[in-house]
């Protein structure tokens, strides 16, 4: 091949994305999914949840206990990053939570088109969808859990989750935004909040 006859860019194989990034609103935070890192981003949610009061102690180390927990459950499972709101709406707390959680190819296997997983979600009687993000196609899954599945982590409320899957590029990795909360009765108000969330992504290069 002479050097004035180079494939197209779009048939050569670029490599996959050096890293993401994802922008949230002001009341979320983050925590990095890293034993030696979290304390420090624990410590920093729980000063700011009990900001002006005294005299809560045990309350205190419960949710520094329970945030661990979490951080520790989430690792577990392939998660990279965990982003956390605290924010309010009339004096009313909007709990909610994103995992971001990087599912790697398998070795001799062929990852399944999005269109797949989907029929394959639709089949559970899951919400089932696809949206497109800058980032590109994603899977949009809405799901129900049920509470006695969180009595581990000491929720005793049904949980309501709304995911989306996309395709790293030149890869055959998946990315994974798990978003959840225990209001039930917002979820749908907060769907908007959370898509809004995930359309940030960017794939950094």
């Amino acid at each position: 091949m002479t050097e004035d006859t180079a494939l197209p860019v779009q048939d050569q194989q670029l490599p996959p994305p050096r890293d993401y990034r994802i922008a949230t609103p002001e009341g979320w935070e983050r925590i990095v999914l890293n034993p030696e890192a979290w304390d420090a981003s624990i410590a920093r949610i729980v000063d700011k949840q009990f900001k002006g009061v005294d005299n809560a102690p045990h309350l205190n180390a419960q949710m520094r206990e329970s945030l661990a927990a979490q951080a520790r459950q989430a690792l577990a499972a392939g998660g990279l990053e965990l982003y956390l709101s605290l924010m309010q709406a009339a004096s009313v707390p909007l709990p909610g939570s994103l995992l971001v959680t990087l599912i790697p190819p398998r070795p001799g296997r062929t990852p399944p088109p999005l269109d797949d997983l989907a029929t394959a979600f639709a089949a559970d009687g899951d919400d089932v969808r696809m949206v497109d993000f800058p980032a590109g196609p994603a899977l949009r899954r809405r799901w129900s859990e049920a509470a006695d599945a969180q009595q581990q982590l000491g929720n005793t409320r049904p949980v309501e989750h709304l995911d989306f899957h996309l395709a790293v590029p030149y890869s055959e990795a998946f990315l994974v935004l798990s978003f959840s909360t225990p209001m039930v009765e917002l979820a749908e108000a907060l769907d908007g909040l959370f898509e809004s969330i995930a359309s940030t992504l960017r794939w950094l290069r």
